[in-house]
């Protein structure tokens, strides 16, 4: 927000300084983080009353009215753009002083290579103004500070520091001043009139800002508007909502307890405490320690102590027997109520989960055109997009033979490419994150199946494909390499590990992937050799019926339809 002072009522005046009519005005500069909102630097607006008594209180309200348009404009434009408006900084008495101190010397040492404009010979600016002079140039002078703020990285100082500093920012304009006027007349003495001062502040490193450009150039999935960046920011805000302060580098490790102390005091896990609440803390800082912007990682050495295992198996991946029950009751037909993309992710998402180890959302988002054959050997392939996969490259997975010649998964995928729709979702929208979450959503309700529908529980219930696909290859004596090659798993980051250097050589030859997959043993499944069977439901009773009829015409429940222009391939 700008200043709270109050603002004066002004006239316009005509060339020989005579009022052009005695309607009060309201003149207001525009403060600078809010000029790309409003479009200039300066608004007139008509208080459309000739009583100074009634345009003062107008002139008071509608400076405020316009400030909070701003404000929210601004906010809500930043919002729109995938990230979070920053909060007002306030700023000590110890930074207030220095700001004083720095504003003089950089006034003082503007011209030091150079000579002062002439008017500094006149004096310009070194008096006392009047209060009515101060009245008339209280835009001006707010606007010079805002400017001089925003040079040194405080632009997000408080309306009440803004005030504060103000009358402090004038007194060390004035002594820059007679500085440059001395200068021109040839003494080039350095006056230092705040030397008892506090030192001059650095610019705070603002923790929501580096947030945003930790998750704009760190290569994190999805950029700012990723499902990282997602949970995250608001990890960021309310632990900044904590400190009452985001400035990061005023924060100590000792703060950084505190807060791991207070969110278990609130009755977060202490799992969660560590894998996403601090990590999120700690990855942002140690990126910024990484490009020089910060000098130490106040989280780094954070420890989480006393978390338990959940008391859970450690069984990962389906038995044998789950995975067969999950198989077999994808072939059944499922209620003519279920959608088409529900049906088929029940009965083709399983089976491509099992016999590729890929994670479910990277096969709930594919399209008909990631499904063609490899253009030197002929072999039919799923190409994963760089954007659906973690490794953000794009990963190549032979189609199994069982689900090419004996399930024909390819009638399936041209009859989707003929509707010229995705395999398993009707898209909304065009955006990638609305399409994402729609895969999501797809993968979630199929686990939602799983685990309600089926029984199965005690593991992830989509993760448990992936799992069991390792499981498995590691049975068929599968070359390691080239089942991290069809997973997408590339080993340790550490550069001194073998196995992740020698990933880096060569190529992933189709074939030679082929040659992998069709190693992991079919699933005999006796429901394939049988036609569909229908769903067996239990009839409902004319009371189940309506009940269930208004609760869907309560929800609004409709099907959406793919929107206009969205092309799929």
């Amino acid at each position: 927000m700008g200043n709270t002072r109050m603002p004066t009522p002004v006239r316009k005046k005509n060339k020989n300084g005579s009022d052009k009519s005695a309607t009060w005005w309201l003149r207001k500069k525009v403060p600078e983080r809010y000029r790309r909102i409003a479009g200039r630097g300066e608004l007139w607006r008509s208080l459309e009353t000739t009583d100074k008594r009634e345009a003062a209180v107008l002139c008071a309200k509608l400076s405020a009215e316009m400030e909070k348009d701003w404000e929210h404009r601004l906010r809500a434009a930043t919002k729109a753009a995938g990230k979070s408006a920053p909060p007002p900084m306030a700023l000590a008495n110890r930074e207030l002083s220095g700001l004083q101190r720095l504003a003089h010397e950089q006034i003082r040492d503007a011209y030091e290579h150079r000579d002062p404009p002439a008017r500094y010979r006149w004096g310009a600016g070194l008096g006392l103004r009047s209060e009515q002079q101060d009245d008339e140039e209280r835009e001006n002078d707010e606007a010079e500070l805002d400017a001089f703020l925003a040079s040194n990285g405080f632009e997000r100082a408080t309306a009440a520091d803004r005030a504060r500093l103000l009358p402090m920012f004038l007194e060390a304009r004035r002594e820059g001043r007679k500085d440059l006027h001395r200068m021109t007349k040839g003494d080039y003495g350095k006056s230092d009139p705040f030397k008892d001062n506090a030192a001059a502040p650095t610019p705070g490193l603002d923790l929501p800002a580096a947030f945003e450009f930790y998750c704009e150039t760190a290569g994190i999935k999805g950029g700012a508007r990723g499902p990282t960046a997602t949970r995250w920011r608001p990890k960021i805000a309310a632990f900044c909502e904590f400190m009452k302060q985001n400035d990061l580098a005023r924060i100590t490790t000792d703060d950084a307890y505190r807060w791991v102390d207070h969110l278990i005091a609130q009755g977060q896990a202490r799992k969660t405490v560590r894998d996403v609440w601090i990590a999120s803390l700690k990855a942002v800082a140690n990126y910024l320690v990484e490009r020089g912007r910060l000098d130490v990682n106040p989280f780094a050495k954070v420890r989480v102590r006393g978390v338990k295992s959940t008391g859970k198996s450690n069984k990962k991946s389906f038995s044998k027997e789950q995975a067969r029950t999950i198989l077999e009751a994808s072939l059944v037909e499922p209620s003519h109520l279920t959608s088409a993309e529900t049906r088929a992710c029940r009965r083709w998402v399983p089976w491509i989960c099992a016999y590729t180890g890929a994670r479910v959302t990277e096969i709930t988002s594919l399209l008909p055109s990631d499904v063609r054959q490899d253009p030197e050997t002929g072999i039919w392939c799923f190409y994963l997009r760089p954007e659906v996969t973690k490794g953000d490259y794009e990963r190549i997975v032979p189609i199994h033979s069982h689900l090419l010649d004996e399930q024909k998964i390819l009638d399936f995928v041209d009859e989707r490419r003929r509707a010229g729709l995705p395999l398993f979702y009707v898209p909304i929208s065009d955006d990638e994150q609305d399409i994402a979450r729609q895969c999501q959503k797809k993968a979630q309700r199929l686990a939602d199946w799983v685990t309600g529908s089926l029984g199965i529980t005690g593991m992830m219930p989509n993760h448990a494909w992936r799992h069991l696909f390792k499981s498995v290859s590691r049975h068929v004596q599968m070359h390691a390499e080239v089942e991290r090659f069809i997973t997408g798993h590339g080993g340790s980051d550490d550069p001194m590990i073998i196995d992740k250097v020698s990933m880096r050589y060569g190529d992933a030859w189709v074939a030679t992937l082929k040659v992998a997959i069709e190693m992991y043993p079919k699933f005999e499944i006796a429901g394939l050799k049988l036609p569909p069977a229908p769903r067996k439901r239990t009839r409902r009773t004319p009371a189940q019926i309506a009940a269930d009829r208004q609760a869907k015409e309560a929800s609004g429940r409709r099907r959406p339809a793919p929107v206009a222009g969205v092309v799929v391939r």
